[in-house]
């Protein structure tokens, strides 16, 4: 999903249309960074802390985080079992986090993959030969990482050293986001790494490959797939010159079946198309460029109606316990009302990953240099 690899270091309309720190301290110290990296005439649209601060509590260090993370990608969190994983690069491992308790319990496979390193012959290429990238958990008690060779590596779901098996994909580059249909059991990756990318499908139960579908020579990237429940279909995102969301059948792999066609610009580092989440009733919200957040009707493809905070953001999750977004952005984490589809007020936390426990509403960002920050939503009364 990410070309990102450190936070701040990002990886005409539509016709559709260190322990516990004060958020005020961490606001300022993150906006001198902010505004170091930001061009000329580019202003973050951040709310003050004040206004953060009046529904969300301060950001709080997680008990034995790992402060020196500085190359990550994005994070899951299993709300099954209140885990949340990282996917970490500095460490060459996954993070794993007991979020009912907020705290660091260890990692998972380290040393196993690829680690943060360039590409072969192209010592400025840190993203695309990089792992591990994206990961999830499926419910046999083993988490799903991709790697930066093409491979994508299966694990025990609990801190430890050793893996299940490295699954071969056919290609060279990594293996990047995923997504999880647990009534079939598949597991669906894309690989953004080559060229051209590719997306391919692997059962969970034995690893074995079930379909591998190959897009044109002049498709640049790929970004965030999901798999929604009421329509027990596979979506990807496609950004690029043909912005789309692809839709694939998991009982008629590899091709797709269909697509929606969408219609918008700019984004970061030309991505169109970034994160994609499932909302309320299997609608999905997903990112076009500059523009900002949009839903799509997983059924009919209809476009939403933009949210200009939205725009740029790299993951994006939804929290059904909250019922809120939450867009990960270089400057900061972008709170949505997925009841009312509006924006709600921004937290002062740059990265580009970001996920929530469900259970107890514990939203989770790691932050270069600092370590996995949690937030939550105030009660209320």
């Amino acid at each position: 999903m990410t070309p990102f690899l450190f936070a701040g270091q990002w990886d005409e309309n539509m016709k559709q249309v260190c322990g516990r720190l004060g958020l005020s301290a961490l606001f300022a110290a993150l906006t001198i960074g902010v505004a170091n990296q930001q061009g000329a005439g580019q202003v973050a649209r951040t709310a003050t802390p004040e206004d953060s601060e009046q529904l969300f509590t301060e950001p709080v260090l997680v008990k034995g985080s790992p402060i020196n993370l500085g190359a990550f990608d994005v994070s899951w969190n299993d709300n099954s079992t209140q885990r949340y994983y990282l996917a970490d690069r500095t460490n060459n491992a996954i993070d794993v986090i007991d979020s009912a308790t907020d705290t660091f319990l260890g990692f998972i496979g380290r040393g196993h993959y690829t680690g943060s390193r360039p590409c072969p012959g192209q010592p400025h290429e840190l993203r695309l030969c990089a792992g591990p990238n994206g990961v999830v958990a499926d419910d046999l008690g083993h988490v799903w990482a991709g790697d930066g060779d093409a491979n994508i590596i299966e694990a025990n779901d609990k801190p430890g050293t050793t893996i299940i098996r490295s699954i071969p994909t056919g290609g060279k580059g990594r293996i990047d986001e995923f997504a999880y249909d647990p009534k079939d059991r598949i597991l669906m990756a894309e690989n953004d790494g080559d060229s051209p990318p590719y997306v391919v499908f692997v059962s969970v139960t034995d690893g074995s490959l079930l379909g591998r579908y190959v897009y044109p020579k002049e498709q640049d990237g790929m970004e965030q797939p999901a798999w929604v429940r009421q329509t027990e279909l596979f979506y990807q995102n496609v950004p690029g010159k043909m912005n789309r969301l692809d839709v694939f059948d998991p009982h008629k792999l590899p091709n797709p079946v269909r697509s929606f066609p969408v219609e918008c610009t700019g984004g970061l580092l030309g991505l169109t198309l970034s994160g994609l989440t499932v909302g309320p009733n299997g609608q999905l919200m997903t990112v076009f460029g500059s523009l900002g957040g949009v839903t799509v009707d997983s059924r009919t493809g209809k476009i939403g109606k933009i949210i200009p905070e939205g725009a740029d953001a790299d993951e994006v999750w939804y929290d059904s316990g909250s019922n809120n977004y939450y867009f990960s952005q270089n400057s900061k984490l972008t709170v949505v009302s997925a009841a009312t589809e509006k924006f709600l007020t921004s937290i002062p936390l740059g990265s580009h990953s970001v996920a929530a426990n469900a259970r107890n509403k514990h939203v989770f960002v790691p932050v270069a240099g600092k370590g996995v920050f949690m937030i939550a939503p105030r009660k209320v009364g």
